[in-house]
């Protein structure tokens, strides 16, 4: 009867906390604990989040019906030295803690980002396995470096239960050893007035050229007949390499894995032939194709006219159009090669109720919708209900049944030799 009445008082308390607004001011407060946790040094961080978790316990029992995640309030109380998160730093990283800590925030989940390259966090995790105290619950990496520390016994499964949001994923990214918060896709994206058939296939990027190119010849070989060999040549060359200059294909550093296997793809060899990709890049620098450091560079080269069409994410096209060069694009015929952004449990990890509580508020339609607004990112679950002025970010149903399935095994593998073979190609 005692332990019937506390009950019913602290359900009293709760709801007149709630109706007074006193939960909301608490959440503004502890937003505030959070934030001074997160300015101070990481040694402290951990203990910042301690005093935070107790300071604001008596939230707790209502929070988690609140926010839809069960069993919320029993992960916080494991999680009184935070949610330990390894990621590398970036707009994603201040996105996840504008947006998703607010939502952990009236149970007392604090997260503390980790934030290092890829490689450090697979060493870091490495280096881990079997320690006492290991400095990392979760990770969010792309889906290709998930897969090499998974590859080393470093990610635990995940457990469905404790992530019910898992329920709401999209049909390709069920069944995954990581959950894919975030995706975008590679597209074609080219610059109308230099073409009088829109391109819509990888192929078309190697023929294409290949057919413009041929009035080009011609005109240097008349302009030879009235000249030297020696001179019909060096001009030759000349008019070229000035054609090259003013319209040609690009391309960007940092994407020879994926431009390997969209080039086995174009000649017919499925996803997993890169040496029939690198066949096909090496055509493309042949005839002129250029590699750009990054996504600016290469706009700049769109909007100067020197570049025809090219190979990005469609969250680049996208960027570019809200920066005002707008550029049609399309997902090649050949399928639509993905670039996933997952997050996954670390082995080691101390508090694994922690890790899923904030793998299930990835997931969370607030923060997928973020993604799309913000980093042009398409959501991942079918419940995020994007409003119109968004939904550019999403594929259509017919291009995602033609997501590519990769051999992630052998790009680990071939990666240094791709890169090595990048740089000799395009920078040598």
């Amino acid at each position: 009867m005692a332990a019937m009445r506390a009950r019913l008082s602290f359900l009293h308390t709760a709801f007149k906390r709630l109706s007074l607004g006193r939960l909301s001011s608490e959440r503004v407060s502890f937003q505030r604990a959070s934030s001074r946790c997160h300015a101070s040094a990481p040694s402290a961080q951990r203990d910042c989040a301690r005093r935070s978790f107790l300071l604001h316990a008596s939230a707790l029992g209502l929070a988690p019906a609140l926010l839809g995640l069960p069993g919320l309030a029993r992960a916080a109380a494991q999680c009184g030295n935070g949610v330990l998160v390894g990621m590398p730093t970036g707009a994603r990283q201040a996105l996840l803690h504008e947006v998703l800590d607010p939502l952990l925030a009236p149970a007392g989940l604090v997260p503390v980002y980790q934030t290092a390259s890829a490689l450090a966090q697979r060493t870091r995790i490495r280096a881990e396995v079997g320690a006492r105290r290991p400095s990392l619950d979760l990770v969010v990496l792309r889906d290709r470096d998930l897969h090499a520390i998974q590859s080393e016994g470093g990610l635990a499964a995940i457990d469905a239960q404790a992530v019910p949001r898992m329920a709401q994923l999209s049909t390709p990214f069920k069944g995954l050893p990581a959950i894919t918060h975030a995706w975008t896709g590679l597209v074609l994206v080219y610059d109308k007035s230099k073409f009088k058939t829109p391109p819509d296939s990888l192929a078309a990027l190697v023929e294409t050229p290949a057919a413009e190119s041929g009035a080009g010849k011609d005109a240097a070989q008349e302009s030879g007949r009235n000249s030297s060999a020696n001179s019909a040549k060096d001009g030759t060359a000349k008019a070229s390499a000035e054609a090259a200059a003013k319209d040609h294909i690009g391309l960007l550093d940092g994407m020879a894995a994926t431009l390997a296997v969209a080039g086995s793809l174009a000649v017919g060899k499925g996803a997993a032939d890169l040496e029939a990709g690198r066949a096909w890049l090496t055509a493309l620098h042949e005839q002129g194709a250029r590699a750009y450091a990054d996504d600016a560079a290469l706009a700049r080269a769109f909007r100067h006219g020197h570049v025809r069409a090219a190979l990005v994410w469609r969250s680049t096209v996208l960027q570019w159009k809200k920066d005002g060069l707008d550029l049609p694009s399309v997902v090649p015929r050949e399928g639509l090669i993905p670039a996933l952004f997952q997050a996954a449990p670390v082995a080691a990890g101390p508090d694994r109720a922690c890790a899923a509580a904030y793998l299930n508020a990835l997931l969370d339609p607030t923060v997928q919708q973020a993604f799309a607004a913000r980093l042009y990112l398409t959501p991942t679950i079918d419940d995020a209900a994007l409003p119109p002025e968004t939904q550019a970010v999403a594929f259509a149903p017919a291009e995602v049944e033609r997501i590519v399935k990769r051999d992630l095994d052998l790009l680990a593998r071939s990666e240094t030799d791709l890169n090595t073979f990048w740089s000799k190609t395009f920078h040598s």
